[in-house]
């Protein structure tokens, strides 16, 4: 999918459908210039056209295009750890990775709400994740206003005035985009009311949540019916950003591993592997660059800019020094020292058994994955030689510094531009062939086939770039598997589900964070390991409380009941 302005240019602001307003996507002050422009030269048939916001019921249904494009909308609200409703980064109500809230990082802003998980202070009335919930009363995007819109779409299937391959093709994508926005809040929230038809008043729109047993189900039988639908692979690069069979597979794959179906988890990620379609790709760091979108390691994503979505992310802006953005809001998450721990010395051993570690090199010699996800002292970007000691021009002491030491490195794009209109079109990865291999060998590892685990996980370390040691046969540990998926995934979103499956909260939630004093003395660097923070956990935060607000909208006698603990 070409990623371009005029393409942009095409999305929709919202329908009007009856009397209520379905959004299909937030278009930025870029995407109204650009239509400007469309309308002044690019599109000459512009001012002929009907007002892209208002349609009416009975206009959408009949009309194919309008049809595509409402799906289209579907896509533009999916949920990735780059959304945020208004500036699309960071899912949280706050703009931060979901990271702050593990071992991965810590948000340099104190008094953040993340701040508030992390130290046991959190409450239903928080709103670090209303978006999320939001029902279609509600002004922002959240999973119960895409799930309408599937459940829209799917009612007027008999309406349409489509082909019968577009109708199989469209509705295999929507049982899809259901399935996600649900298990998307199922991974946060657990249980939820289960809606699969358009409810208006007569309806009853205040549903009890559903049992544990029937959400799932629901998840995985709409992933079902999308993977009998939907192909193998597109032909044409304007699909670029659809669901697959793979897609289906995969993200059965991940809910059937969180539900510990091990060997269920591991029949669907056999069934992805055996496509033989993805393949991981050979540039750990580039895998993640917009001039890479869509490669061969990729399985789902959410495309920026192109049809599917018009939309851009602020990445860069959020997450380079100050000294780049120029200005005191970035950046918003810091790496911790815990995390940087995970990375081993290229010989295969932790960096504390290793006799390749240096303490005043701590960073050389070390698995090249740390390099790609983490800025540290002393490391390459932006044509600088970044020093990271607080108070020099990359780690300022007041405003646009980083408290652990560390700069996010993982999805910023090198070749970025600080200045003009800021626009990153690039792709959020959702899904992709490394998870697969490592949700296979988890599965293979409890199921009690190690060497059949050992060997995905060696593939992982061989990728060219990593190039990291092989495991050696009757080594592949429990241990040695956990390190492997915390280096490859970090920072990819997956990290709370994944501690809550291991049930390693104590460890890694309510772990001590910490991070690294940089100092110079008599012109010697030396690194000081530092405690920043002593985290809370308790057993109820695997699962976060259902907002306050949605509680509010039940009336009594009609409670939607809150998470154990809450």
């Amino acid at each position: 999918m070409q990623k371009n302005h005029q393409q942009a240019s095409r999305q929709l602001s919202g329908f009007f459908i009856g009397n209520s307003r379905i959004h299909i996507s937030k278009i930025g002050w870029l995407g109204w210039f650009v239509l400007l422009l469309a309308g002044s030269s690019c599109q000459k048939n512009f001012l002929n056209k009907g007002p892209l916001a208002q349609y009416s019921d009975n206009n959408v249904w009949k009309d194919s295009a309008l049809i595509t494009r409402f799906v289209d909308g579907i896509y533009a609200n999916i949920i990735c750890i780059y959304d945020y409703p208004g500036n699309n980064y960071g899912y949280q109500n706050q703009g931060m990775l979901p990271a702050d809230l593990t071992d991965e990082a810590k948000s340099n802003f104190q008094g953040s709400t993340p701040d508030l998980v992390n130290l046991g202070q959190y409450t239903p009335a928080s709103n670090l994740f209303d978006n999320l919930w939001s029902y279609p009363t509600n002004t922002q995007t959240g999973v119960y206003e895409n799930v309408r819109n599937c459940n829209l779409f799917l009612s007027h299937l008999g309406d349409m005035p489509l082909t019968e391959s577009t109708r199989r093709q469209l509705t295999g994508e929507v049982l899809f985009l259901r399935a996600y926005n649900y298990q998307f809040l199922y991974a946060i929230f657990g249980r939820f009311p289960i809606i699969d038809s358009v409810l208006t008043i007569g309806d009853g729109l205040n549903k009890p949540r559903g049992t544990d047993a029937d959400c799932v189900a629901f998840m995985l039988k709409d992933l079902d019916s999308a993977a009998a639908i939907l192909p193998t692979q597109y032909a044409v690069s304007t699909d670029l950003g659809k669901p697959t069979k793979g897609a289906a597979w995969g993200m059965q794959c991940r809910l059937l591993l969180n539900q510990k179906r091990y060997a269920e988890a591991a029949a669907a990620a056999q069934a992805v592997m055996n496509l033989n379609i993805y393949q991981l790709f050979p540039d750990y760091a580039g895998m993640f660059y917009p001039d890479n979108d869509d490669n061969s390691e990729v399985i789902f994503n959410k495309e920026y800019g192109g049809d599917l979505s018009g939309q851009i992310n602020n990445m860069d802006i959020y997450e380079n020094s100050s000294f780049f953005t120029g200005f005191t809001g970035s950046p918003e998450d810091a790496p911790t020292q815990n995390m940087v721990d995970q990375y081993l010395m290229t010989d295969g051993l932790p960096w504390d058994q290793s006799p390749l570690y240096d303490a005043a090199h701590p960073y050389a010699n070390r698995d090249p994955r740390l390099a790609a996800s983490i800025l540290y002292d002393g490391a390459n970007w932006l044509g600088n030689v970044m020093d990271l000691q607080k108070g020099s021009a990359y780690n300022p002491s007041t405003g646009g510094g980083t408290v652990t030491g560390y700069l996010l490195r993982k999805f910023l794009n090198p070749a970025y531009v600080f200045y003009g209109n800021n626009t990153n079109y690039q792709n959020c990865i959702i899904l992709r062939l490394a998870e697969i291999y490592l949700n296979y060998a988890e599965c293979e590892l409890q199921l009690g086939n190690a060497e059949e685990a050992r060997k995905y996980v060696n593939m992982l370390r061989e990728r060219p770039g990593v190039n990291m040691p092989d495991i050696p046969a009757g080594q592949m540990t429990w241990a040695a598997y956990v390190r492997e998926r915390t280096v490859e995934l970090a920072f990819e979103g997956e990290r709370w589900a994944d501690i809550r499956r291991w049930d390693m909260g104590p460890q890694l939630i309510g772990a001590n964070i910490y991070g690294m004093t940089i100092q110079t003395v008599g012109g010697v660097r030396t690194y000081t390991r530092t405690l920043l923070e002593k985290r809370y956990f308790d057993p109820k935060m695997y699962l976060f409380p259902i907002p306050l607000a949605e509680l509010n909208k039940y009336p009594a006698g009609q409670v939607l009941e809150q998470n154990p603990g809450w």
